[in-house]
């Protein structure tokens, strides 16, 4: 980002520009090629951007021994986990996001930081031929499926808190945990992406008096495919009197939309047998997300209903299979 006439950030001009700040790039070692492909704020960017992106790394892939985004905060944990489950488990290359807190002209900027040491681990995946989509944001190289953003202003802004890194960054070196997917040698052949995301999803955070007729009417639309609600607890949802959501969610799955219950909780997991509010539900015919971050929930069965996958039993099922590691 770079102030424009207003004093307002807006993306760069070029990506040139991020080598430009970042000399440090290429004295690690590694032919640098850069290329531009979107240029405009991560809040703005939709499903369509994500499958561009894909489909332009799966076009690169053949040429190059690994790729790395440059990325807008907001939503990058949302593109690199959509570009893991698109890919999948048949990766033949690393997959690095990274972004910074700080425009990287500013004095104090980890922006060059980030750039530098997402080669430096980007070099030692290939030596190592690990394939993984990946972020890595100040001194932490995280799978991207686990990911998501825990601060808007620290330089560690990004974590995986329900699942180990894949490594630390340090002064002396980077070693990577035996966690971390290695590809098979040999040519890359990565199979075609699967990169279509469906629409309609309805994501509802649960709270204290939520009124049962307002999910309802979001969900009866024509337009909504699917709901997931973020639970007070461990899976849990109202279940008493005319606060309960069970009749809407009996209703929703009647009509051939999943219900998937997830949790609100940094490093949280649903478990639906644990509480009846949670059992109660689970038997209205909803599915649960365990201990995927509410991001990997959000894009997974934006991913899974794109793929075809929509009778609501079929959903439940699939939610809880780990494709890319994204659930254990």
């Amino acid at each position: 980002m770079v102030p424009n006439a207003a004093g307002a950030l807006e993306p760069a001009t070029s990506a040139d520009d991020l080598v430009k700040y970042a000399p440090g790039l290429r004295k690690l070692g590694a032919e640098l090629d850069v290329i531009d492909l979107l240029n405009k704020d991560s809040s703005n960017l939709t499903p369509k951007d994500w499958m561009l992106l894909i489909n332009k790394i799966y076009e690169l892939q053949s040429k190059y021994d690994g790729i790395i985004v440059t990325h807008g905060t907001d939503t990058m944990a949302y593109t690199a986990t959509a570009t893991s489950l698109a890919f999948g488990p048949k990766l033949t290359l690393p997959i690095i996001f990274t972004g910074s807190q700080l425009p990287i002209i500013d004095p104090g900027t980890d922006a060059d930081v980030n750039l530098e040491r997402s080669m430096q681990a980007m070099i030692e995946a290939i030596n190592r031929n690990i394939c993984e989509v990946m972020i890595v944001f100040a001194d932490s190289v995280l799978r991207a499926s686990r990911t998501i953003k825990v601060s808007e202003a620290r330089f560690d802004a990004f974590d995986s808190p329900a699942f180990p890194h894949l490594a630390d960054i340090t002064a002396t070196d980077i070693v990577f945990s035996p966690l971390a997917k290695k590809g098979k040698k040999g040519p890359k052949l990565t199979a075609k992406p699967q990169n279509t995301f469906a629409n309609g999803i309805v994501s509802i955070d649960v709270r204290p008096g939520l009124e049962p007729k307002l999910v309802a009417a979001i969900t009866k639309s024509d337009e909504s495919s699917s709901l997931i609600l973020k639970s007070l607890g461990a899976g849990n949802v109202p279940s008493e009197k005319e606060y309960s959501l069970l009749p809407v969610i009996k209703d929703i799955v009647r009509a051939g939309k999943p219900v998937i219950i997830a949790t609100k909780f940094i490093g949280g997991r649903t478990i639906p047998g644990l509480y009846e509010p949670g059992r109660a539900a689970i038997e209205a015919g909803a599915g649960h997300a365990g201990n995927m971050t509410d991001v990997a929930a959000e894009v997974k069965l934006m991913w899974l209903m794109g793929q075809g996958i929509r009778d609501p039993k079929k959903v439940n099922q699939a939610m809880l299979k780990s494709f890319v590691g994204e659930i254990d």
